[in-house]
């Protein structure tokens, strides 16, 4: 599978974004420039722990997604093998240089819903985030559309794991409910 994309997604790229890339050249576009940094993720998720219990939790949470996420693409990217979009900025970073799927699509994603499993109220505003993280990768080409829904569906599939397999809540999983219920 290592010729994925061709003219019509080349010609779905030129009505979205047109020629060349256009790095922050929106509001949208800058603002997603700056988020896809893992570090800003990584101080959302410090910020979140200074808020107590059920903060840490989710921080903690939403950087074992986001991990989660970045490490279970590689092998994807390493299968398909996919070319960036026409246009594409160098792409250097990395063992894998591949389009499918988008890495930051998949951990920044994998994080707001880590994160809102333990605080529902952020999933808005962290969704809100991560839609200007992945409109900035298209708009910028370094990614195909679909290498960003890609991304975002391994982010799904990731915190849905992470749900399963580890129960939003405290210790034995119970959501917390502001109650010191002895029994």
């Amino acid at each position: 599978m290592k010729k994925m994309g061709g003219r019509a997604e080349d010609a779905l790229m030129a009505k979205l974004v047109g020629k060349g890339s256009r790095k922050g050249s929106t509001p949208l576009g800058r603002v997603g420039d700056v988020i896809q940094r893992p570090p800003v993720w990584g101080g959302v998720a410090g910020v979140l722990a200074l808020t107590g219990p059920r903060g840490r939790r989710a921080g903690l949470r939403g950087i074992v997604c986001y991990g989660a996420a970045a490490l279970a693409h590689l092998p994807i990217k390493a299968a398909v093998g996919r070319r960036h979009p026409t246009g594409a900025w160098a792409h250097t970073l990395g063992p894998f240089t591949s389009s499918f799927p988008s890495g930051h699509a998949a951990s920044d994603l994998a994080f707001a819903l880590g994160v809102a499993q333990e605080i529902p109220v952020l999933l808005l505003p962290l969704s809100a985030a991560t839609t200007a993280v992945h409109w900035s990768l298209v708009r910028k080409r370094s990614h195909y559309v679909t290498d960003v829904v890609a991304g975002g569906v391994l982010g799904i599939v990731v915190a849905l794991a992470a749900w399963k397999l580890w129960p939003p809540g405290g210790p034995e999983g119970q959501a917390d409910t502001g109650s010191a219920d002895a029994g």
